[in-house]
């Protein structure tokens, strides 16, 4: 293996790195330098187009947000109505059934039940008790202060009593 030399090896890169055929000057394309003037136009076009998107997109978002609510609001008054309506039919049903229970608990209907289905007939005469006091209830009289409280003394004396008449009665044999 034998040492190249330097113009073997950098004709090799050359050979390489050209093709082989070199494009016509027209069909090949222009690869001009850009003047300054170019280049800033360029960037002005470019700001220009990122500006007015971003300004359609500053009037197209509360816009879309607007038709979301205005969805959203109809949506509701849709749900609204509906919920309305069953309201309307639950009162029609109540009165309606306020009606038919009026109906039934009438005293003529009652009446005509009784005497028809149940062959009741009408007293010749109605004779009414007067009312009676049963006395006091249980609570009552265990309660402190009331009626068995002013009973208790005179109960008390009454045992008094019977005990010495026993006392006296048991005395003498």
């Amino acid at each position: 293996m034998a040492l190249r030399s330097a113009a073997a090896v950098q004709g090799q890169r050359s050979a390489v790195a050209r093709p082989a055929t070199r494009p016509s000057p027209e069909t090949a394309p222009d690869l001009g330098l850009l003047d300054r003037g170019h280049v800033v136009a360029r960037t002005r076009r470019r700001q220009a187009r990122a500006l007015s998107a971003l300004a359609a997109a500053c009037v197209a978002v509360p816009l879309l947000l607007a038709a979301v609510g205005h969805a959203i609001v109809a949506s509701d008054q849709v749900r609204s109505d509906g919920l309305q309506t069953q309201i309307a039919q639950a009162l029609q049903t109540q009165q309606d059934e306020q009606l038919q229970k009026a109906e039934l608990v009438a005293p003529g209907r009652i009446l005509t039940i009784a005497e028809a289905r149940l062959h009741m007939v009408t007293p010749l005469s109605v004779t009414y008790l007067p009312p009676v006091n049963p006395g006091e209830s249980v609570a009552q009289a265990h309660e402190p202060g009331t009626l068995a409280t002013a009973a208790q003394p005179a109960s008390a004396s009454d045992s008094k009593s019977h005990s010495t008449s026993k006392g006296v009665l048991g005395s003498t044999p």
